[in-house]
């Protein structure tokens, strides 16, 4: 089996592979810290299965996960990650993702979820299909976050980890000018006035972790 891991954690990286190295016979492993590196591999190599994190340190996981689409339609790619299930998962699913499975799981579970997606199926772990019914509720469905490209969504969630326009910027390899203009269409969009609204909305809505927010 040939994998391909992408998280900007080594200590995850590692761990995966351990596991998976355990389970199946692997014979061709890259691993990939960030969205360049990731691509590189990709398109250099052949994988009979990527395993990606959502959060990267420099593009979001969703825009590789778009990337590698282009490269290899078919190939099964398992998000493995800790973002909150319910608002990431129809866009996962739209980018191009088979399966979705947090880190919280046991080993085990991502054993589970590698076997499947070889076979050709989708796989949604426990606790992500514990999250699922919110993820077809018409109030979700229709929420104003639902409503913001790709780009705008990773904005609000880098404004809402207290993330300035210039570090925003860097990230991106965007002028803080157009960081700016995003954060105008997410004030319009979502009807709010000022960054602590924005930060309301993204903890209220389930896009951070509770130990992230300066929220009481």
């Amino acid at each position: 089996m040939r994998i391909l891991i992408v998280d900007d954690h080594e200590f995850t990286r590692e761990g995966v592979i351990r596991i998976l190295s355990d389970a199946f016979s692997v014979t061709k492993v890259a691993r990939a810290g960030n969205y360049n590196d990731a691509v590189t591999h990709v398109r250099d190599g052949k994988w009979d299965i990527m395993v990606f994190d959502i959060n990267l340190a420099d593009i979001s996981g969703l825009e590789l996960i778009k990337t590698v689409r282009k490269f290899d339609t078919k190939v099964p790619i398992l998000v493995l990650s800790m973002v909150p299930v319910a608002q990431y998962l129809k866009r996962v699913l739209q980018a191009g993702a088979t399966g979705y499975i947090t880190k919280s799981e046991p080993a085990e579970e991502l054993v589970h979820a590698v076997r499947l997606l070889l076979r050709g199926m989708k796989y949604f772990s426990p606790q992500v299909q514990q999250e699922m019914p919110s993820f077809i509720d018409e109030k979700v469905e229709h929420a104003g976050h639902n409503e913001l490209s790709d780009r705008e969504f990773e904005i609000l969630r880098r404004l809402a980890e207290g993330k300035t326009s210039k570090d925003i910027a860097v990230e991106y390899t965007i002028a803080v000018a157009t960081v700016n203009e995003y954060r105008r269409r997410l004030f319009s969009k979502l009807h709010v006035k000022s960054n602590v609204d924005l930060l309301r909305y993204a903890y209220q809505n389930g896009l951070m972790e509770k130990e992230d927010s300066s929220l009481p």
